[in-house]
Formats: structure tokens, C-alpha cells, sequence
């Protein structure tokens, strides 16, 4: 679930996705506080759910021609925020699939690029939505495939992006005033698939003309990229993997975001708006099946340089540990948990911590949450709140991937 105030008429709406695997079932819903459907005052088709099976104005079943289809959503799949030049926000949804899409408030898929047409021989040369194409690790395979419309890639040489565990961020990364998405999908080969790693992706808004509409940024083209996670065996489910949500804010102090994110290859990675790797922290030091929460962000000790915060888990006793990092990754703090127990789901923490004051007294607490054995709440003496930029999971208490660098 995400939620914000979509129209700007002071009430928040909520959108959420299901696990609905099915081509023409509804993966995407938003609803009003009271919990009926969402539907924008003048809207004459039916808003959500998404997506539908009706066809003509609103409708997917039609959309640009090809029609829009989703796939299920199986975690933090939801980002929002203004992406286009109106003043209503859009909502982002990553699949489990090679596909992202962005809607409008109204329900209706935001179109990418003119740079990118069908290749289906039906539809050939039409305008393509966000999520009616897949999305490549290699510019030149989607140029060649969307723009000259060339052969169909072979996934058995060519790295496709999976979006499955990828969490969508909606921020201004080049500093130019206009929003753009990030997202970690893992880059996949073979069939079946393998991931060969994840891959820091940013995109255009739909700003302007829309010229540049889910194209890459110029210092994405090239998308850094992580090491490769050890594979994990069919049926091998537990401990869950980490989820590869990006923290998007300005660490270094230039007033554009980087983005920092776990990763299952055993980092925590730090890439600068410029698509460079500013540093990475290896939380697992070699231990197999290890993974890391989201990271958390704030000015702890009040030298005005944010600190970043974070916990670890995996199966092995006594897992479970908080970490805090300075901002160039420095390793200040790598605490264990205190009374760890035994669960066969993992130990130690798998979401984010949480950096508020809990108690009134002008300092910050850390609280986190754990496989193992419950709660637990680290006071940090010397704290302040003057300074929180990124202080719980996706962002804030409404879970929309929006943070201080996200234009509003």
C-alpha cells in the first residue's frame, strides 16, 4: 500500500496492489478514506480498479491499440508523485514482470516516448505506453527492439530488467525541478531465469511534450550495477531475500539525492544523481544467505551530515544487528540485538528501522522490528528531530516513496 492526497483536496487516498497473476484481473487499486473506490469528480469511465477489461475511453482492454495487462505485485510495489505538469499526482506500480507502468489519478496509463513504438506487426509504429514494453539492462537492445524495430533480444545472452522486488521511488535526481522514477529491478538471463545482478535505473516524468516519458536519464544509459547474488535453490524460500528499496536522499550536502539501497549481494550501495558509486558497506562480510532492511536516514548526532541506519538478518543465531553508517559509508555503529531467539522465517531485522522520538523528550529513538523476538527501541543520546530525511520505510507514515528531494 501507498497513500497521498491525490487532487490536492486534503484528503488522502490510499492505492494498493494485489498478487492477481491473471492477464485481464485487477492488480491496482485506489481507494477514499471510507474504503470505496476512487473516482475523480467529471471522470466518465470507471477509474479503478486497474486494469480492466473495458474497452473505449478509460478503458484497458484498448488502450493505444495493444491494450494494457499487468502482472501480480508481490511487495513494496507502489511509488507516487507528480510526474507530469498538471497538479494531480501519478502512481507507479513495478510487476512481477519486465514491465512498469505509471498511472494517472484517473486511472489512465501515462504514455512513454515517442521514441519508442510497437514493433507487433498489428500495432506497428504506434506510441507505446509505460507498461506495454519490457525494459532491457542494454539501451541498445530496447532502441533496437522499440525505435528500429529489430529482432526479439535472446534472453539467453541479453539481460532483461525484472521488477518483481523493486520498490519506485518518484524524485528529482538531476536537480532540474522535475520528478523522475527510480527503481533496483534485478537484471535476468537464462532460461530459467538467473539474476546477474540489480540495476540502478532512473527515468524521465512525463513533463512537457512527454519527449522524454520513461526514457533514461543521460547518467543512467549506462546503469550501475551490483555484484551477482548467490543463486538460491528452487524451493530455498527462507530467510526471504532483502528487498532492494532505494533511499533517495542528499548525503554529501549538493542538494540532489543519491540513491542508497540494500542489495542481495551483500552490500549496502551508494550511487550519486551523477549514476557513479559513491562507496558501498558490506553488511554480510561473507555470510552466506545474509540480507539487510531498507535504510533510514537522519542527522543523529546534529553536525547537520545525515547518518544512515539499517538492520541485518539471516538464519544464522545471534543475526540480527543495527548498523550505522556516516555518509561516506564509514562504519560508525554495528550493534547486536539483544535477545535473539530462534525462527525458522530468519533472524534479526527484514524492515525498516524506524528513527522518531518516541518518548517527548527532543531526542531520537530507533525502533525495529524482527523475525525472532519482537521489538526493540535504542535511544540515541545527543539526538535531535531537526533533521529526519528519510525516517521510516518508503519514505514516511505514508509509504508512497516521496522524500525532501521529491518536488511536490
Amino acid at each position: 500500500m501507498a497513500a497521498a492526497d491525490l487532487n490536492g483536496d486534503g484528503t488522502i487516498e490510499v492505492a494498493v496492489t494485489t498478487t492477481n497473476t491473471q492477464k485481464t484481473g485487477a492488480q491496482v487499486f485506489v481507494f477514499e478514506p471510507n474504503g470505496t473506490l476512487y473516482q475523480p469528480a467529471g471522470t466518465m469511465f470507471q477509474a479503478w480498479p486497474r486494469y480492466n477489461t473495458a474497452s473505449g475511453a478509460g478503458g484497458d482492454a484498448d488502450f493505444n491499440g495493444q491494450g494494457n495487462s499487468g502482472y501480480g505485485c508481490y511487495g513494496e510495489n507502489v511509488g507516487i508523485g507528480n510526474l507530469d505538469d498538471d497538479a494531480n499526482l501519478e502512481i507507479v506500480v513495478t510487476y512481477d514482470d519486465h514491465q512498469i507502468n505509471v498511472f494517472k489519478h484517473d486511472g489512465t496509463s501515462v504514455l512513454a516516448s515517442d521514441w519508442y513504438t510497437n514493433p507487433s506487426s498489428q500495432w506497428l509504429g504506434q506510441r507505446m505506453g509505460w507498461g506495454q514494453f519490457i525494459r532491457w539492462f542494454d539501451p541498445t537492445v530496447e532502441d533496437d527492439h522499440y525505435h528500429a524495430h529489430g529482432a526479439w533480444p535472446d534472453v539467453n545472452s541479453t539481460m532483461w530488467l525484472q521488477w518483481t522486488a523493486s520498490p519506485p521511488n518518484v524524485v528529482d535526481v538531476d536537480g532540474d525541478g522535475k520528478n523522475d522514477v527510480v527503481g533496483i529491478p534485478n537484471a535476468e538471463e537464462h532460461t530459467p531465469y538467473v539474476t546477474q545482478g540489480y540495476a540502478f535505473m532512473a527515468l524521465h516524468g512525463a513533463q512537457g511534450d512527454g519527449s522524454l516519458s520513461a526514457r533514461r536519464l543521460d547518467a543512467f544509459t549506462q546503469l550501475p550495477f551490483s555484484d551477482q547474488p548467490a543463486v538460491r535453490a528452487s524451493g530455498d524460500y527462507y530467510p526471504p531475500s532483502g528487498i532492494p528499496a532505494p533511499t533517495t536522499v542528499d548525503i554529501v550536502g549538493d542538494a540532489r539525492p543519491e540513491i542508497v539501497a540494500p542489495i542481495d549481494d551483500g552490500y549496502v550501495y551508494a550511487i550519486s544523481p551523477d549514476g557513479q558509486r559513491l562507496w558501498r558497506f558490506d553488511y554480510a562480510k561473507g555470510a552466506p544467505k545474509t540480507f539487510a532492511s531498507e535504510v533510514v536516514a537522519a542527522d543523529l548526532n546534529k553536525d547537520g551530515i545525515p547518518e544512515l541506519v539499517f538492520g541485518t538478518y539471516s538464519l544464522q543465531p545471534n543475526a540480527g544487528r543495527i548498523v550505522v553508517l556516516a555518509n561516506t559509508g564509514q562504519l560508525l555503529f554495528d550493534v547486536p540485538l539483544p535477545g535473539q531467539g530462534m525462527d525458522g522465517n530468519g533472524i534479526g531485522i527484514p524492515a525498516a528501522p524506524t528513527l522518531a522520538d518516541l518518548d517527548g523528550n527532543g531526542t531520537l529513538e530507533i525502533v525495529v522490528t524482527t523475525f525472532d523476538h519482537g521489538l526493540d527501541v535504542f535511544t540515541v543520546p545527543g539526538s535531535g528531530v531537526g533533521c529526519l530525511l528519510w525516517p521510516t520505510g518508503r519514505g514516511n507514515l505514508l509509504r508512497n516513496g516521496m522524500g525532501p528531494s521529491t518536488v511536490k
